[in-house]
Protein backbone atom coordinates (compact mmCIF):
# COMPACT_ATOMS: atom_id res chain seq x y z
CA UNK A 1 0.00 0.00 0.00
CA UNK A 2 1.12 3.98 -0.01
CA UNK A 3 2.96 5.04 2.17
CA UNK A 4 1.59 8.22 2.38
CA UNK A 5 -1.44 6.89 4.10
CA UNK A 6 -0.21 5.47 6.67
CA UNK A 7 2.13 8.04 7.34
CA UNK A 8 -0.53 10.72 7.51
CA UNK A 9 -2.77 8.72 9.68
CA UNK A 10 -0.19 7.91 11.95
CA UNK A 11 1.17 11.64 12.14
CA UNK A 12 -2.42 12.59 12.60
CA UNK A 13 -2.46 10.27 15.29
CA UNK A 14 0.02 10.85 17.01
CA UNK A 15 -0.37 15.00 17.14
CA UNK A 16 -3.87 14.00 18.63
CA UNK A 17 -2.00 12.33 21.28
CA UNK A 18 1.24 14.11 22.01
CA UNK A 19 0.83 17.59 20.44
CA UNK A 20 -1.36 20.93 22.05
CA UNK A 21 -3.11 22.26 18.54
CA UNK A 22 -5.79 25.43 18.16
CA UNK A 23 -9.04 24.56 18.70
CA UNK A 24 -10.47 25.78 15.44
CA UNK A 25 -7.65 23.21 13.49
CA UNK A 26 -10.33 20.50 13.06
CA UNK A 27 -12.79 22.35 11.77
CA UNK A 28 -10.69 24.19 9.70
CA UNK A 29 -9.51 20.85 7.91
CA UNK A 30 -12.68 19.81 7.71
CA UNK A 31 -14.06 23.51 5.50
CA UNK A 32 -11.26 22.78 3.11
CA UNK A 33 -11.59 19.31 2.62
CA UNK A 34 -15.09 19.62 1.40
CA UNK A 35 -15.06 23.56 0.24
CA UNK A 36 -11.82 23.45 -1.63
CA UNK A 37 -10.13 20.14 -2.05
CA UNK A 38 -12.74 17.80 -3.25
CA UNK A 39 -14.95 20.23 -5.43
CA UNK A 40 -11.33 20.43 -7.21
CA UNK A 41 -10.69 17.30 -7.82
CA UNK A 42 -13.69 16.52 -9.26
CA UNK A 43 -13.24 19.40 -11.71
CA UNK A 44 -10.62 17.91 -12.85
CA UNK A 45 -11.28 14.45 -13.28
CA UNK A 46 -15.02 14.22 -14.03
CA UNK A 47 -14.47 15.85 -17.26
CA UNK A 48 -12.22 13.02 -18.68
CA UNK A 49 -14.21 9.91 -17.38
CA UNK A 50 -15.11 8.16 -20.04
CA UNK A 51 -18.17 6.25 -19.69
CA UNK A 52 -19.48 2.66 -21.74
CA UNK A 53 -21.63 -0.40 -21.14
CA UNK A 54 -18.85 -1.72 -18.77
CA UNK A 55 -18.33 1.26 -17.32
CA UNK A 56 -21.43 0.45 -15.52
CA UNK A 57 -20.76 -2.67 -13.19
CA UNK A 58 -18.32 -0.56 -10.98
CA UNK A 59 -20.77 2.29 -11.12
CA UNK A 60 -23.34 -0.66 -9.73
CA UNK A 61 -21.17 -2.03 -7.83
CA UNK A 62 -20.61 1.38 -5.65
CA UNK A 63 -24.50 1.35 -5.46
CA UNK A 64 -24.85 -2.06 -4.30
CA UNK A 65 -22.96 -1.23 -1.52
CA UNK A 66 -24.28 2.07 -0.86
CA UNK A 67 -28.36 0.59 -0.49
CA UNK A 68 -26.74 -2.65 1.53
CA UNK A 69 -25.54 -0.48 3.64
CA UNK A 70 -28.98 1.54 4.16
CA UNK A 71 -30.96 -1.83 4.10
CA UNK A 72 -29.01 -3.05 6.88
CA UNK A 73 -28.82 0.14 8.89
CA UNK A 74 -32.27 0.33 8.63
CA UNK A 75 -33.34 -3.70 9.52
CA UNK A 76 -30.72 -3.40 12.70
CA UNK A 77 -31.32 -0.33 13.54
CA UNK A 78 -35.29 -1.40 13.78
CA UNK A 79 -34.52 -4.48 15.69
CA UNK A 80 -31.83 -2.75 18.20
CA UNK A 81 -34.16 0.15 18.58
CA UNK A 82 -31.44 2.64 17.36
CA UNK A 83 -31.92 7.00 17.81
CA UNK A 84 -32.45 7.94 14.17
CA UNK A 85 -28.79 9.59 13.96
CA UNK A 86 -27.42 6.46 14.81
CA UNK A 87 -28.95 4.83 11.58
CA UNK A 88 -28.27 7.33 9.38
CA UNK A 89 -24.39 7.11 10.62
CA UNK A 90 -23.69 3.33 10.25
CA UNK A 91 -25.52 4.04 6.50
CA UNK A 92 -23.66 7.10 5.35
CA UNK A 93 -20.12 5.84 6.64
CA UNK A 94 -20.34 2.41 5.78
CA UNK A 95 -22.18 2.76 2.66
CA UNK A 96 -19.64 4.62 0.80
CA UNK A 97 -16.30 3.92 0.46
CA UNK A 98 -12.62 5.83 0.60
CA UNK A 99 -12.81 4.58 -3.39
CA UNK A 100 -10.06 7.65 -4.56
CA UNK A 101 -7.30 8.28 -1.93
CA UNK A 102 -7.01 5.04 -0.68
CA UNK A 103 -8.49 3.66 -3.70
CA UNK A 104 -6.73 4.68 -6.42
CA UNK A 105 -2.76 3.83 -4.91
CA UNK A 106 -3.96 0.35 -4.00
CA UNK A 107 -5.34 -0.80 -6.95
CA UNK A 108 -2.58 0.75 -9.14
CA UNK A 109 -0.29 -1.31 -7.27
CA UNK A 110 -2.55 -4.14 -7.56
CA UNK A 111 -3.80 -3.87 -11.48
CA UNK A 112 -1.81 -1.17 -13.23
CA UNK A 113 -2.59 1.43 -15.15
CA UNK A 114 -6.03 -0.18 -16.56
CA UNK A 115 -7.31 -0.97 -13.41
CA UNK A 116 -7.02 2.76 -12.11
CA UNK A 117 -9.05 3.65 -15.22
CA UNK A 118 -11.98 1.61 -14.03
CA UNK A 119 -11.31 2.74 -9.96
CA UNK A 120 -11.94 6.66 -11.43
CA UNK A 121 -15.06 5.13 -13.05
CA UNK A 122 -16.26 3.51 -9.24
CA UNK A 123 -15.04 6.57 -7.67
CA UNK A 124 -16.12 9.50 -9.66
CA UNK A 125 -19.32 8.29 -11.29
CA UNK A 126 -20.43 5.86 -8.52
CA UNK A 127 -19.05 6.95 -5.55
CA UNK A 128 -18.98 10.73 -5.33
CA UNK A 129 -22.30 10.88 -6.67
CA UNK A 130 -23.44 8.74 -4.21
CA UNK A 131 -22.30 11.23 -1.81
CA UNK A 132 -23.43 14.30 -3.41
CA UNK A 133 -26.91 13.36 -3.98
CA UNK A 134 -28.44 10.37 -1.37
CA UNK A 135 -25.44 10.72 0.96
CA UNK A 136 -26.88 14.22 1.65
CA UNK A 137 -30.80 13.40 1.44
CA UNK A 138 -29.62 10.23 3.90
CA UNK A 139 -27.77 12.91 6.42
CA UNK A 140 -30.60 15.22 5.75
CA UNK A 141 -33.06 12.70 6.62
CA UNK A 142 -31.10 11.63 9.84
CA UNK A 143 -29.66 14.86 11.19
CA UNK A 144 -32.75 15.43 13.80
CA UNK A 145 -34.92 17.62 12.41
CA UNK A 146 -38.61 17.23 10.04
CA UNK A 147 -36.77 17.54 6.35
CA UNK A 148 -39.13 18.05 3.90
CA UNK A 149 -38.63 18.29 0.01
CA UNK A 150 -37.38 21.44 0.27
CA UNK A 151 -34.68 20.88 2.80
CA UNK A 152 -33.54 17.74 1.41
CA UNK A 153 -33.21 19.54 -2.52
CA UNK A 154 -31.57 22.71 -0.64
CA UNK A 155 -28.91 20.76 1.20
CA UNK A 156 -28.23 18.63 -2.64
CA UNK A 157 -27.98 21.83 -4.43
CA UNK A 158 -25.72 23.70 -2.11
CA UNK A 159 -23.43 21.12 -1.55
CA UNK A 160 -20.10 22.17 -2.94
CA UNK A 161 -18.93 18.78 -4.34
CA UNK A 162 -22.51 18.48 -5.99
CA UNK A 163 -22.17 21.95 -7.32
CA UNK A 164 -18.61 20.44 -8.42
CA UNK A 165 -19.94 17.66 -10.02
CA UNK A 166 -22.59 19.77 -12.12
CA UNK A 167 -20.01 21.96 -12.79
CA UNK A 168 -18.11 19.37 -14.43
CA UNK A 169 -20.95 17.62 -16.28
CA UNK A 170 -21.65 20.67 -18.00
CA UNK A 171 -18.03 21.45 -19.33
CA UNK A 172 -17.33 17.88 -20.41
CA UNK A 173 -18.61 18.54 -23.90
CA UNK A 174 -15.81 21.35 -24.34
CA UNK A 175 -12.70 18.86 -22.77
CA UNK A 176 -12.72 19.91 -19.33
CA UNK A 177 -11.24 23.36 -17.81
CA UNK A 178 -8.87 24.72 -19.60
CA UNK A 179 -4.72 23.73 -19.00
CA UNK A 180 -3.95 26.34 -16.81
CA UNK A 181 -7.07 25.87 -14.35
CA UNK A 182 -6.57 21.76 -14.42
CA UNK A 183 -2.74 22.23 -13.68
CA UNK A 184 -4.06 24.19 -10.91
CA UNK A 185 -6.68 22.54 -9.66
CA UNK A 186 -4.89 19.74 -9.84
CA UNK A 187 -2.34 20.44 -7.56
CA UNK A 188 -5.01 22.02 -4.73
CA UNK A 189 -7.22 18.62 -5.06
CA UNK A 190 -4.36 16.72 -4.38
CA UNK A 191 -3.86 18.05 -0.45
CA UNK A 192 -7.00 16.70 -0.36
CA UNK A 193 -5.46 12.88 0.53
CA UNK A 194 -2.78 14.36 3.10
CA UNK A 195 -4.94 16.61 4.91
CA UNK A 196 -7.84 14.43 5.01
CA UNK A 197 -5.81 11.20 6.51
CA UNK A 198 -4.21 13.50 9.03
CA UNK A 199 -7.81 14.99 9.80
CA UNK A 200 -9.07 10.63 10.37
CA UNK A 201 -5.85 10.29 12.68
CA UNK A 202 -6.41 13.62 14.66
CA UNK A 203 -10.02 12.62 15.02
CA UNK A 204 -9.52 8.34 15.69
CA UNK A 205 -10.65 7.14 18.37
CA UNK A 206 -10.21 3.71 18.84
CA UNK A 207 -12.99 3.01 21.34
CA UNK A 208 -16.66 1.73 21.34
CA UNK A 209 -18.85 4.97 21.43
CA UNK A 210 -21.26 5.19 24.28
CA UNK A 211 -24.68 3.62 23.57
CA UNK A 212 -23.28 0.01 22.51
CA UNK A 213 -21.26 -1.12 20.09
CA UNK A 214 -23.94 -2.93 18.08
CA UNK A 215 -23.86 0.11 15.30
CA UNK A 216 -20.15 0.20 15.53
CA UNK A 217 -19.11 -3.84 14.60
CA UNK A 218 -22.08 -3.61 12.16
CA UNK A 219 -20.75 -0.99 10.04
CA UNK A 220 -17.31 -2.12 10.19
CA UNK A 221 -18.68 -5.75 8.95
CA UNK A 222 -20.87 -4.91 6.72
CA UNK A 223 -18.03 -2.27 5.15
CA UNK A 224 -14.84 -4.58 4.84
CA UNK A 225 -16.63 -8.57 4.81
CA UNK A 226 -20.57 -8.15 3.67
CA UNK A 227 -19.94 -5.60 1.33
CA UNK A 228 -17.46 -7.13 -1.10
CA UNK A 229 -19.00 -9.99 -0.79
CA UNK A 230 -22.65 -8.58 -1.96
CA UNK A 231 -20.36 -6.73 -4.57
CA UNK A 232 -18.55 -10.11 -5.74
CA UNK A 233 -21.79 -11.77 -6.59
CA UNK A 234 -22.99 -8.75 -8.46
CA UNK A 235 -19.79 -8.71 -10.92
CA UNK A 236 -19.85 -12.51 -11.33
CA UNK A 237 -23.23 -12.48 -13.26
CA UNK A 238 -22.78 -9.27 -14.88
CA UNK A 239 -20.63 -10.80 -17.54
CA UNK A 240 -17.81 -8.04 -17.46
CA UNK A 241 -14.33 -8.35 -18.04
CA UNK A 242 -11.64 -9.93 -14.90
CA UNK A 243 -10.15 -7.22 -14.37
CA UNK A 244 -13.24 -4.84 -14.35
CA UNK A 245 -14.64 -7.48 -11.73
CA UNK A 246 -11.53 -7.57 -9.52
CA UNK A 247 -11.35 -3.73 -9.27
CA UNK A 248 -14.91 -3.33 -8.69
CA UNK A 249 -14.68 -5.59 -5.23
CA UNK A 250 -11.56 -4.34 -4.18
CA UNK A 251 -13.07 -1.07 -4.70
CA UNK A 252 -16.24 -2.52 -2.96
CA UNK A 253 -13.90 -3.52 0.08
CA UNK A 254 -12.56 -0.09 0.69
CA UNK A 255 -12.76 1.81 3.78
CA UNK A 256 -15.07 4.31 4.54
CA UNK A 257 -14.91 7.33 2.53
CA UNK A 258 -12.86 9.98 4.31
CA UNK A 259 -15.83 13.00 3.16
CA UNK A 260 -18.92 10.61 4.28
CA UNK A 261 -17.51 10.63 8.03
CA UNK A 262 -16.73 14.28 7.82
CA UNK A 263 -20.15 15.23 6.73
CA UNK A 264 -21.74 12.80 9.52
CA UNK A 265 -19.80 15.42 11.99
CA UNK A 266 -20.57 18.22 10.11
CA UNK A 267 -24.59 17.29 10.31
CA UNK A 268 -23.68 16.37 13.97
CA UNK A 269 -24.69 12.52 13.27
CA UNK A 270 -22.95 11.15 15.95
CA UNK A 271 -19.77 12.49 15.39
CA UNK A 272 -17.54 9.87 17.56
CA UNK A 273 -19.42 6.73 16.48
CA UNK A 274 -18.48 8.06 12.46
CA UNK A 275 -15.06 8.41 13.90
CA UNK A 276 -14.63 5.08 15.10
CA UNK A 277 -16.54 2.96 12.05
CA UNK A 278 -14.21 4.87 10.06
CA UNK A 279 -11.11 4.47 12.13
CA UNK A 280 -11.29 1.05 12.97
CA UNK A 281 -11.91 0.26 9.00
CA UNK A 282 -9.33 1.95 8.20
CA UNK A 283 -6.71 0.06 10.03
CA UNK A 284 -8.44 -3.18 9.65
CA UNK A 285 -8.68 -2.87 5.82
CA UNK A 286 -5.02 -2.94 5.47
CA UNK A 287 -5.23 -6.51 6.48
CA UNK A 288 -8.69 -7.50 4.64
CA UNK A 289 -7.90 -5.57 1.52
CA UNK A 290 -4.74 -8.18 0.67
CA UNK A 291 -7.03 -10.95 1.74
CA UNK A 292 -9.96 -9.94 -1.14
CA UNK A 293 -6.93 -9.20 -3.33
CA UNK A 294 -5.61 -13.23 -2.47
CA UNK A 295 -8.95 -14.62 -2.98
CA UNK A 296 -9.90 -12.84 -5.92
CA UNK A 297 -6.20 -13.70 -7.66
CA UNK A 298 -7.33 -17.37 -7.13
Amino acid sequence: MNPLLIICLIMGIAARRYVSYPEQLVPSINWWLITVALPCLILTLIPHTTINRESLVPVAGMWCVFLGALAVAVIIGNILSWPRAVTGVVALVAGIGNTSFMGYPIVQSYYGAAGLQVAVIADQVGSFIILSTFGVMVMALCSGQTPTVKIIAQKVVTFPPFIALCLSLAIKPLGGLPEFLQTSFSQIGATLTPLALFYVGLQIALRPPRGGISPLITGVVWKLVAAPLVVWAFVVVSGASSLTQQVTVIEGAMAPMIAAAIMAQRAGLQPVLANAIQGYAILLSFITIPIWHTLLSM
